[in-house]
């Protein structure tokens, strides 16, 4: 299969992460089991658990004869358990696309006219490390008896508890309307995501925050993402769904970095230490039994 579409990358991202996963003999579910992950010895990766300024974790391409291996870094003192798990499994999945020629080519190709490489690589590396967590089509059953809702999150984590941050994503990449998901934690916001820029620290005297851990957007929404780190204001719903600790519903702005202003729908949970929120562009489709019959 040729890969001419972010559909296509998509596609092929999770037939292979399928096909690792039944050639790789891991714990089911998946999780990162420390330097010594079976995953990383199947692909020929060096896992080095290290103490990371910019972020909770980095993917190193091998650089012979200087680095003859990819190296995974992973702080294990900053991140919980659930939030490895999907590092992990994100910097695997960095590993697979840099790996696959046509993935890797049509990414380069196309990073002028969309994004840059650096941020479409990380998109979907957060859908792989979901497709690693929670197989998409594990939330596509549930989404076509249950209908689409962020609140979903808190039900599916009792059944998938290795990562909420996966639930999340799976839920956007599961959805057949146009939407936004994003996570978002409080603290001292991060200034630099990738391993391979100049690293600078969190600001000094910097004030915590509430910023986009993660995000994702549903394969329908092809257009514009929401940048990792970007500061929810006081003002949004999200920064008040955090200090009430409640869910809340609303027409809201999507938090792009630009400061864009494009009012939807959005709809968010205070879950566990962290905001969930979903930006409806279009409206979810009913579930399978509300659905009109055509016979």
């Amino acid at each position: 299969m040729g890969v001419n579409s972010f559909r296509d990358v998509r596609q092929r991202l999770i037939e292979k992460i399928q096909t690792l996963k039944s050639e790789c003999n891991g714990v089911n579910p998946p999780r990162y089991e420390g330097v010594n992950d079976p995953y990383a010895r199947y692909l020929s990766i060096d896992i080095e658990e290290k103490k990371l300024d910019f972020d909770f974790g980095g993917y190193i391409p091998a650089n012979p004869p200087t680095r003859p291996k990819p190296i995974i870094w992973i702080d294990t003192d900053a991140a919980d358990i659930e939030h490895q798990n999907f590092t992990y499994f994100h910097e695997v999945t960095h590993h697979i696309i840099r790996e696959d020629n046509e993935i890797y080519s049509f990414l380069n190709q196309i990073a002028d006219r969309n994004e840059d490489l650096s941020a479409l690589e990380d998109r979907f590396a957060n859908i792989g490390a979901a497709e690693f967590i929670i197989p998409s089509n594990l939330i596509s059953g549930v989404l076509s008896e249950r209908g689409f809702s962020i609140s979903l999150i808190s039900e599916l984590d009792k059944q998938f508890p290795a990562s909420k941050p996966a639930i999340a994503i799976q839920l956007a990449q599961c959805s057949s309307h146009k939407c936004f998901i994003v996570v978002c934690s409080y603290g001292l916001r991060p200034v630099s995501q990738s391993p391979q820029e100049t690293l600078l620290p969190n600001l000094p005297n910097q004030p915590p925050q509430l910023f986009v851990q993660f995000s994702t957007k549903s394969p329908s929404q092809e257009k514009y993402s929401i940048a990792k780190f970007t500061a929810i204001p006081p003002d949004h719903l999200l920064y008040k769904v955090y200090e009430t600790r409640t869910g809340s519903k609303g027409r809201e702005r999507i938090p792009f970095r630009s400061g864009t202003e494009w009012l939807v729908d959005c709809e968010a949970i205070y879950f566990k230490g962290r905001v969930y929120a979903a930006f409806n562009i279009t409206q979810p489709p009913p579930p399978a039994s509300l659905q009109p019959s055509l016979f």
